[in-house]
């Protein structure tokens, strides 16, 4: 009696195989979901720094045009100072005169008087003034420089790490609006679109940020205006759902094939997945979804092409239920015969 009474908390025999195997199978699911914690860090680490490294991308391209020189266009409000080198001060110096650009875009100057100025890079504006002087002195050499830029507001709107309003002096470009804005989040597109307001029309137009920092396409970097707006959109959505490792949303960064967006999930679950009727929903131009079929073997072996992802798309990998009854019933023999052990 005493021997039932100490031993009655205690499974024996079978019991006790089987309750241990129950301990290590709770053991093994919270480390595989360990693993899986572990895995999900990483690849929010490795997105952490593509985002840095093309943010730095943008900040190396935006720095090399910016030390271009010659390009900034006089405008109002800017300080310009003029030295003429074939007039001289009260002390024999070259006359340095400076004059601030008005709202109409005029500046004065000694002997010539108003001189339109805004427009004009300094270069330009040093050969409008040569010949505006060639009246009164012969072969005359002068040299403009700005003394003070203008400042003006552009906006940065979207997925960008500071959005809002900024002051800017001087030349700026797109890339340099966009670093002053803390440069792009991890959520960010990599087309953004500059609209202003010119010649009493709305313009706008669309950048490929990829394009310009891979291929350093600087014309791409478009020279910025007083009341632009910058947009910087989320960067596209495609979903993986069904029986995959991982399903879920993933940003569109890249041109990525469905092969590649199923890997992204983590990749399908091969024991239980009916693979041969993967779908991938897409929608017209309606906003209605219709189905294209999925042939992975075909892909596999070169025959069909692995095509491109597109915005919202769905891919769904569906349950094979003979492969899951099978599974799940192996799963059970698999436990009963360790259970026997």
């Amino acid at each position: 009696m005493e021997t039932i009474e100490r031993n009655a908390g205690r499974p024996r025999g079978v019991g006790r195989r089987l309750f241990i195997g129950c301990l290590i199978a709770a053991t093994l699911s919270s480390c595989a979901a360990s693993r899986q914690d572990a895995v999900d860090q990483v690849e929010a680490e490795i997105l952490q720094n593509e985002v840095a490294e093309f943010n730095q991308d943008i900040a190396l391209l935006a720095a090399q045009a910016a030390s271009r020189p010659g390009d900034y266009l006089v405008g109002p409000e800017d300080l310009i100072e003029v030295t003429l080198y074939d007039i001289q001060d009260l002390q024999g110096e070259p006359r340095v005169v400076q004059a601030r650009v008005s709202n109409t875009g005029y500046i004065t100057l000694p002997y010539i008087g108003k001189v339109r100025s805004d427009g004009m890079t300094p270069l330009e504006l040093e050969e409008s003034l040569r010949r505006h002087y060639l009246a009164y002195i012969h072969e005359p050499q002068i040299s403009v420089f700005i003394k003070e830029y203008r400042s003006y507001r552009v906006s940065v709107v979207g997925y960008v790490e500071a959005p809002g309003m900024l002051e800017l002096k001087g030349r700026k470009t797109l890339l340099e609006a966009i670093g002053l804005a803390g440069g792009l989040n991890e959520e960010a597109g990599r087309t953004v679109r500059l609209t202003r307001q010119a010649e009493g029309q709305v313009q706008s137009v669309l950048v490929d940020l990829d394009r310009l920092a891979a291929d350093g396409d600087i014309r791409l970097n478009v020279p910025l205006l007083p009341g632009d707006v910058i947009n910087v959109p989320r960067a596209g959505i495609f979903y993986v759902e069904g029986v995959v490792r991982k399903p879920g949303a993933y940003p569109l960064l890249d041109e990525t094939t469905v092969t590649q967006a199923l890997a992204t999930a983590g990749g399908i679950d091969t024991a239980v997945a009916r693979t041969g009727a993967t779908t991938l929903y897409r929608k017209d131009d309606t906003g209605d979804r219709y189905a294209v079929a999925i042939d992975l073997a075909a892909i596999r072996s070169g025959t069909n092409k692995d095509f491109f992802v597109q915005p919202d798309d769905v891919i769904v990998v569906p349950l094979s239920g003979p492969k899951f009854f099978l599974d799940r019933l192996t799963g059970l023999l698999r436990i009963g015969v360790n259970s026997a052990l």
